[in-house]
């Protein structure tokens, strides 16, 4: 049942969604629901079922901005989100499940964290080693492909004149 997705739209960013257990205190148990993880809002929202995410009724969410991810060492399947010190408890179906889950989740907290774009950034500046000859040879290589999209271009304006003087 569960599927993941990737948009580039802006208004629909869904990374991961389906079906897992949420402890509630309310009944003091497991309730089944339906998630959807919205990467661009950064948000977990929780649905009773998928009929009703369908239908936009949803009960509830958990804002993924600075919040910690965890799990339970006596089991495979749970793991826990920490965010403003309240603690909610989820449980998947098996070990595989939860860790697609717990990847997709510390990816969406991530983009949402403050600092994220500069750890990234120092990150990729302290793990580039590339040297002089590197650099040259893909500066060739990319200058290669832009002589390639030029003649392209020529092609398709050429063809286009074509077309132009043929029409009545």
């Amino acid at each position: 049942l569960e599927r993941t997705h990737r948009y580039f739209s802006p208004s629909i960013s869904i990374l991961m969604e389906g079906p897992l257990s949420k402890w509630t205190n309310v009944v003091q148990g497991w309730q089944y629901r339906w998630f959807v993880l919205d990467l661009a809002m950064g948000v977990l929202s929780y649905y009773t079922s998928r009929e009703k995410m369908i239908r936009g009724e949803r009960r509830g969410c958990v804002k993924l901005k600075n919040a910690q991810m965890g799990i339970n060492d006596e089991d495979d399947s749970t793991f826990t989100i920490t965010v403003d010190s309240k603690v909610f408890h989820f449980q998947a179906r098996n070990a595989e499940e939860r860790q697609r889950w717990l990847d997709a989740l510390q990816e969406a907290r991530d983009l949402h964290t403050d600092n994220y774009a500069l750890l990234q950034h120092t990150s990729r500046l302290l793990d580039s080693s590339v040297t002089v000859s590197e650099f040259d040879r893909r500066i060739i290589e990319a200058d290669a492909y832009l002589q390639i999209l030029i003649d392209q271009h020529q092609v398709l304006i050429s063809n286009s004149n074509r077309s132009a003087t043929k029409s009545p």
